[in-house]
């Protein structure tokens, strides 16, 4: 049942997102990352919807005014680091950044991210046993590997 409302959730706040960005450009790849534990870092150009249960997000917004900038809720406390990076940490936060161009980095453990765009990535487990599952591009899930890089496309594996 708690599965039921986290994908609810995720689709709610896609729903407002999808009609801010726009149409997809069809060289756009997909990203889910799902009870992700480590660092997962996106440096990218579209859409990205998180959230996380304990830990922080380093977000990088470069050029005012391309997207939405980043929208937060649920942070304990925040710290600019200058003028177009925020740091946001505590309990159960979400985030989302709609269109234009960005880095997000997450620290943290029960991470949960869908991106829609193109950009470099950077997955890197805790090294547990269990450090949730990825799926790029609609392919099957698999295990966060401890590290992996890659561009997100249309095209990637």
């Amino acid at each position: 049942m708690r599965r039921l409302f986290v994908i609810l959730g995720v689709l709610a706040l896609a729903a407002p997102a999808a009609s801010v960005a726009g149409k997809r450009d069809p060289s756009d790849g997909t990203l889910s990352v799902r009870g992700g534990r480590g660092t997962f870092t996106v440096n990218g150009k579209g859409v990205i919807i998180g959230s996380f249960v304990h830990g922080k997000v380093l977000i990088t917004d470069p050029i005012d005014g391309d997207g939405t900038g980043p929208i937060v809720s649920g942070d304990d406390w925040h710290k600019d680091r200058d003028d177009k990076t925020t740091v946001y940490g505590g309990t159960k936060v979400r985030f989302r950044l709609v269109g234009g161009t960005f880095r997000v980095r997450v620290v943290g453990t029960g991470v949960n991210l869908s991106v829609v765009g193109k950009g470099q990535v950077t997955l890197h487990g805790a090294g547990t046993a269990d450090d949730g599952s990825y799926s790029v591009n609609g392919e099957p899930y698999a295990d966060v590997p401890d590290l992996s890089q890659f561009a997100l496309s249309a095209s990637s594996p």
